[in-house]
């Protein structure tokens, strides 16, 4: 019953662009418009809303909505917008194209980083970063400054292995997360690169095929980690596919078809991924 509870206490789904549709059930917490542009994050009808160039043109592009079962402030502190409900807080920013990647990532997560510990929500467990022109040297430049901001704040953050990187098609640096009050997020690595954080009877993972996150979430897995809890990928509620080419998209979208659950909301995207090697990544929500 406590995961049941939790889990309609916050949850996202994806829809699409033209029209996002209310609940009148839930709150929106935040909103990140997959799409052939990109924005600044701003406060629309009250909940924040990021816009990510991560879609050849508006028909392939969609939403994903973060909705809490509670009431949502939000508001704005130095360029950064935010909603929370005194459990989950979610913030968004954007990084303009620059050379200085270091420096403009301490900045910008400074501001997020000020806000989070302002508001009492102390433990970022989940972390987006799009970028611009992705390869490993602007990653470490951008990860230190990240790094430099964590390490001066009174917030905690679950590391690398509760971060997703991904190309963007343009835009800079677009960047969202999400952070808690309350409980002690469990970071979890596998061998195979698949990753994870547990919090509040959830599992937040990244992963490089669904055998992969399959194997992270099981019982058998989490139990080295000190969690008494399991999963299977009938328990995985969203799911976001990046896949370099169409052909991986295709084939991950028939692998997706034929082993999950009928009710899990999946989302694709053709994207540049950090990892050479690899050619598609698997993150989603378990719980």
């Amino acid at each position: 019953m406590t995961r049941q509870l939790r889990a309609r206490a916050l949850s996202s789904r994806f829809e699409p662009l033209s029209a996002v549709p209310d609940d009148p059930a839930r709150s929106r917490l935040g909103v990140v418009r997959f799409t052939d542009t990109s924005f600044n994050p701003v406060l629309r009808a009250g909940h924040p809303e990021l816009t990510v160039h991560l879609a050849d043109d508006d028909r392939r592009g969609f939403a994903e909505v973060w909705t809490s079962t509670r009431g949502v402030e939000s508001g704005e502190h130095k360029a950064i917008t935010y909603g929370h409900d005194g459990e989950y807080l979610f913030c968004a920013g954007r990084i303009p194209p620059c050379d200085e990647h270091t420096y403009a990532g301490r900045l910008a997560f400074r501001a997020a980083l000020e806000l989070a510990g302002k508001l009492g929500y102390h433990h970022v467990f989940r972390m987006w970063n799009y970028l611009q022109d992705l390869n490993p040297q602007t990653y470490r430049e951008f990860l230190l400054g990240q790094a430099e901001a964590f390490a001066k704040r009174p917030v905690t953050w679950s590391g690398l292995p509760a971060a997703t990187v991904i190309g963007s098609r343009g835009g800079g640096i677009a960047f969202h997360f999400l952070a808690c009050r309350t409980g002690t997020p469990i970071t979890i690595i596998a061998p195979s690169g698949a990753r994870g954080v547990y919090v509040h009877g959830r599992l937040f993972f990244s992963a490089p095929s669904l055998d992969d996150a399959e194997d992270l979430m099981s019982a058998a897995n989490l139990s080295h980690w000190g969690i008494d809890d399991g999963f299977g990928l009938h328990d995985v509620t969203s799911l976001r596919v990046y896949a370099r080419q169409p052909g991986d998209l295709s084939l991950a979208r028939f692998e997706c078809d034929t082993r999950l659950d009928r009710e899990t909301a999946v989302a694709y995207l053709q994207a540049a991924l950090l990892q050479e090697e690899r050619s598609v990544e698997f993150e989603g929500v378990t719980g």
